[in-house]
């Protein structure tokens, strides 16, 4: 049985004392709650739209209404992402240069602000809410490259698939909760309706950046509430050691010429469109073509990100497990389960465009699709730290990039596609059928040129290998 080396050498000091309870799960903890937080405040805005331009759903509510067709829908909700996708390649190496956590702080604190003033911009206009939304996409671009270097600071190489599986169910856990909130308090009369929802976000915001401030750090070294045997413990066996902590050059021409990190960056946001899809726009084809009203379609779409919150938080353990056990090679692992989430989205999407009028059957396909989705925690998202070692920040900020463009390819295309008809289905059919072959795509590339081989222009100068996790096989060190 292959086990990680985990506790070694601190009880060979007596006077270390185990702690209880290992600092390091809060952490853990606390990286669950920060992708619940960002994600909750940047997507309350994906329900909202609907009681902001449905003049017939006031309800309680005494807040404005706006005369925005589908065009300046899609503005709004995609303005976000002009800026949340490129700054992920700038973010990416910000993480790897400098203090992740003061990064976060800083993107906290402009994010707070931007939560607050977005119900006054959208009574400004279209083209304020849209610079709003686009503050927060830049300064929200941080956030997951912040996580991916936490992860590998602080983490056993075998705590990294569970650590990485709960930043990734947290990112929908958070769209989970806040669709069903934002069509709860939309309907209702507290501070106007509607604009509630962003108010009380920002209040969250400001919670959680308090308690990240205090009880956060870079490093669990530099952290003054984590116990000396759990430094030595993770300094002794961390599959990153003293020396990873040395910066690299970034060597940008090899590694934007990577033809393996190029059929990542496409996978990547071929499945993130298929995902954005249905978050960004769903929730109007369930009003529109469906008929459910605000609230059922709340409760619809935090069924989505259940579905997919779970299998993510499942599917990056047990790939690590797998990998561990020696079931499967590690780059047979990848893409068995990148291929897994391709064609469960693929054949949910089809099935959808051939069901008519179910409505149970197409709900149901489409949770299934979310819940495909999942599995890329097995596929695309552990191997950037696989095949690019020295720079996991930079690496993966690039590859994310093209996906969270997707953030608002997916709205500009499905609107293309529908015009001012949201209501006709066989336009949703041609954009469910488009979307579908774009996966068949993501499944060829991945499957022919993705690897977990560590690339030369991202392997540590002094090392002539990868870093490999320290494992134990019956007793022996192995590399």
């Amino acid at each position: 049985m292959v086990q990680y080396k985990d506790e070694v050498s601190p009880n060979r000091d007596e006077n270390l004392k185990k702690p209880m309870i290992a600092y390091r799960y809060f952490i853990m903890a606390i990286i669950f709650i920060a992708t619940v937080v960002v994600f909750s405040v940047r997507n309350v805005i994906n329900v909202a739209i609907i009681a902001m331009v449905d003049k017939s759903s006031a309800n309680h509510s005494t807040s404005a209404r706006f005369d925005w067709n589908q065009h300046d829908q899609g503005i709004v909700l995609g303005s976000y992402y002009y800026t949340y996708a490129p700054i992920q390649i700038v973010a990416g190496a910000l993480t790897d240069k400098f203090d992740p956590v003061h990064l976060m702080i800083g993107a906290q604190v402009i994010s707070t602000i931007c939560s607050f003033i977005t119900p006054y911009s959208a009574s400004m206009g279209v083209f304020y809410i849209a610079g709003v939304r686009m503050l927060m996409g830049l300064v929200h671009g941080v956030t997951l490259p912040t996580m991916y270097v936490l992860i590998e600071k602080w983490f056993l190489p075998s705590e990294i698939g569970l650590a990485q599986g709960l930043m990734a169910s947290g990112c929908d856990f958070g769209n989970a909760m806040v669709t069903v909130f934002a069509a709860w308090i939309s309907s209702k009369s507290l501070w106007g309706g509607w604009p509630a929802g962003f108010f009380i976000m920002g209040i969250i915001n400001v919670i959680f950046l308090i308690v990240w401030t205090v009880m956060v750090s870079s490093s669990p070294q530099s952290n003054r509430f984590v116990s000396n045997y759990e430094k030595n413990l993770l300094k002794i066996n961390m599959h990153s050691t003293d020396k990873t902590q040395k910066k690299k050059a970034t060597p940008w021409i090899k590694l934007l010429t990577s033809i393996p990190l190029w059929s990542i960056i496409i996978t990547k946001g071929l499945i993130g469109l298929a995902y954005s899809v249905i978050q960004t726009k769903v929730p109007v084809y369930l009003a529109s073509v469906l008929g459910y009203d605000i609230q059922n379609n709340g409760l619809i779409n935090s069924l989505f990100y259940i579905a997919v919150a779970l299998s993510q938080l499942v599917c990056g353990p047990l790939s690590n497990y797998i990998i561990t056990k020696g079931w499967l090679s590690k780059i047979i692992t990848r893409k068995l389960f990148e291929s897994i989430a391709l064609a469960g989205i693929i054949s949910s999407l089809v099935t959808v465009c051939y069901s008519d009028d179910n409505s149970h059957l197409i709900i149901a396909c489409l949770i299934l699709a979310m819940f495909s989705y999942g599995f890329n925690l097995g596929g695309d998202v552990p191997i950037i730290p696989e095949m690019a070692p020295a720079l996991v920040g930079t690496a993966f900020g690039i590859s994310n990039a093209l996906a969270c463009a997707s953030g608002f390819i997916a709205p500009a295309l499905v609107g293309a596609i529908l015009g001012d008809n949201a209501g006709s289905q066989s336009k949703w059919i041609l954009a469910f059928q488009i979307v579908a072959a774009l996966q068949l795509i993501a499944l060829l590339l991945f499957g022919l040129f993705a690897t977990t081989e560590p690339q030369s222009w991202a392997k540590f100068d002094d090392e002539e290998t990868d870093p490999q996790s320290v494992e134990t096989v019956d007793g022996d060190v192995k590399h």
